[in-house]
């Protein structure tokens, strides 16, 4: 169990955000202990036969099931910029962070390659080579990654607003809880009981972390990386050719909004994908979201759309129509 007692301050500075150096590192997670992940076994599908990057490397540094480089566990923002100027900032890291470290490794696993290396090698080549890997690897889903966090985000933090961060913290997680002024984590075989710093604590949702949860108990803040609900969509592609029967009862264009939007997406997203006008696009939310098919939220300056209960229901029935023979339209 880790505890971290709560004062005022932190109380008041609960946050909720994404990161992609803590998603990134949970994804190597997955590569180097798949059977602790089996919902992204595919991930090691999207590995190049011939990667140009030290695959070797990074999952060397994730080789220990209880430990993960500082490096790789920076402190969050409320505003995260992109990936590549994430990984970009972690070479304004400083020194020591890495030096403890390579002295963690080599406790670890002195025999290993990195033990061989100094602090100035393993900081060049481990962000240069995590840089590579999100590139390759987990560029073409990052789209999806960041809906489906975004979403966990936007459902704690209505959570949290209407039922108070005592009740609702544990919607966030099962292994998480608050109680008598303390944030709890139940962590196996872990025993830790510190103070919060004044300064809050992130939550921070993961695709990749599922279905576990991560700890940084002693940071600037306290980070708390957690599994995302709705994790397994990451996987999840448009189903563009079946729906025949829901394009006859909602209309082509509209079918088509409504398959896309298995993940959140905001009018102009779905228009470049549909290649249909913002306009157009927008018509057709409108009317579904009238219709208690979609729901809508903001998210900074954007407007994300979202199916409904009732969507998925709705999808799931006409897909299975439209499979089985038996009840096939005739053509």
């Amino acid at each position: 169990m880790i505890s971290i007692e709560f004062g005022m301050g932190d109380l008041a500075q609960v946050r909720c955000t994404t990161d992609a150096v803590w998603e990134t590192a949970a994804s190597l997670r997955v590569l180097a202990r798949p059977g602790h992940h089996p919902l992204h076994s595919r991930l090691q599908d999207r590995i190049p036969a011939h990667p140009r990057f030290d695959l070797a490397l990074l999952l060397d540094l994730f080789a220990s099931p209880q430990w993960m480089p500082d490096l790789l566990g920076p402190q969050p923002t409320a505003k995260p910029p992109s990936p590549l100027e994430q990984f970009d900032r972690l070479r304004a890291t400083d020194p020591a962070v890495v030096a403890s470290d390579l002295e963690q490794y080599r406790r670890l696993n002195p025999g290993g390659r990195i033990a061989r290396m100094s602090v100035d090698e393993l900081f060049e080549r481990t962000t240069s080579t995590l840089t590579e890997y999100w590139r390759q690897v987990l560029s073409p889903l990052w789209e999806r990654v960041e809906a489906i966090a975004g979403a966990d985000i936007a459902r704690l933090a209505t959570a949290i607003a209407g039922e108070g961060l005592g009740r609702a913290i544990g919607r966030a997680h099962d292994e998480l809880s608050y109680a008598d002024g303390a944030l709890r984590v139940d962590m196996h075989n872990t025993e830790l009981s510190v103070h919060g710093t004044g300064q809050g604590v992130w939550l921070v949702p993961s695709v990749f972390r599922w279905p576990w949860v991560a700890v940084d108990p002693v940071g600037q803040a306290p980070v708390i990386s957690y599994a995302a609900r709705g994790a397994g969509l990451v996987w999840e592609t448009d189903d563009s050719d079946s729906g025949s029967r829901l394009a006859a009862l909602l209309g082509r264009s509209r079918a088509a909004v409504l398959q896309h939007l298995d993940i959140p997406r905001s009018t102009t997203g779905l228009a470049d994908h549909l290649r249909l006008s913002p306009a157009a696009v927008s018509d057709h939310l409108s009317i579904l979201t009238a219709s208690g098919l979609l729901t809508a939220r903001r998210d900074g300056r954007r407007v994300l759309y979202q199916r409904t209960g009732l969507a998925a229901a709705l999808l799931a029935e006409v897909c299975s129509l439209d499979r089985d023979p038996a009840t096939a339209a005739p053509s």
